[in-house]
């Protein structure tokens, strides 16, 4: 392990937390609602996260991705994607993710699997530049209380953050509920 990936994952304490723990989405998504709508169909929340006609809201990752979000000196550090491939994403696709891994599979793809690595890497990237824009504080925020962050509903920066919360206690149901 190199110093700086060392002192990274200290920096990154709560973020690598989540990471290590054994089972992801074990329990509904318990953080702040305001400005977020909470979807426990995986359906639904799947669409958000997939979705790129812009029809009706914002393409996800166009909103969190968009050019605009980090400034010209934000440093993407390639000894934290090499770092993350020699951890095996931190043991990602091994992890219990209580049912959650198999609503977001579709031809043998887990897409909630792929926006984690993603994810992770972006995250771990606002850590080392010591800048996190409000999205990305945003997306963090909804993994370390239990959801996760899959759409943007509306059209960015109108709008609100679309989680999807494994609500094992009401199964697939078609429920969307609205907060904020």
């Amino acid at each position: 392990m190199t110093p700086r990936w060392h002192a990274l994952l200290e920096h990154a304490a709560p973020w690598v937390a989540y990471l290590n723990r054994p089972a992801y989405f074990d329990r509904p998504y318990h953080g702040a609602v305001s400005g977020k709508l909470i979807v426990t169909d995986p359906v639904v929340a799947f669409r958000y996260a997939s979705d790129d006609s812009f029809d009706e809201f914002d393409e996800w990752e166009s909103v969190s991705d968009r050019v605009d979000i980090f400034p010209d000196g934000f440093e993407w550090k390639s000894w934290i994607d090499y770092n993350l491939l020699k951890s095996d994403f931190f043991g990602l696709t091994s992890k219990h993710f209580n049912g959650a891994d198999v609503k977001w599979t579709r031809h043998g793809v887990c897409l909630l699997q792929e926006l984690m690595l993603r994810d992770m890497k972006v995250l771990l990237n606002c850590y080392a530049n010591d800048f996190f824009p409000e999205i990305w504080r945003s997306i963090l925020d909804v993994y370390l209380h239990d959801g996760f962050p899959c759409g943007w509903n509306g059209r960015y920066p109108q709008g609100e953050l679309v989680v999807f919360s494994n609500d094992q206690t009401h199964g697939d149901s078609n429920r969307l509920e609205k907060h904020g």
